[in-house]
């Protein structure tokens, strides 16, 4: 499974290669998206033990949800300043 998680980030980091070479603000950007990913497949890790009635897994659940809505408030600021440069 270590396998699946470094190519979404490279590859998130490969197709916004140009924005990084362009303005030093994007760069925080494929940092984030790429956790961003990370934080989703661990989400999809504990959706299964939390209908199975894991109290553990529904903590671990809620909180990446919590941190997920963060990053993917961060990553949107991210875009709109760099889509108004």
């Amino acid at each position: 499974m270590e396998s699946k998680m470094p190519q979404p980030a490279q590859g998130a980091s490969s197709s916004t290669a140009n924005p990084q070479s362009t303005t030093n603000s994007s760069q925080n950007s494929p940092g984030k998206y790429a956790e961003l990913l990370a934080v989703i497949e661990e989400l999809g890790k504990d959706i299964r033990p939390t209908y199975a009635g894991s109290k553990n897994a529904a903590e671990r659940l809620k909180k990446g949800i919590m941190h997920a809505r963060v990053l993917v408030r961060e990553c949107l600021v991210e875009t709109d300043r760099c889509a108004r440069q």
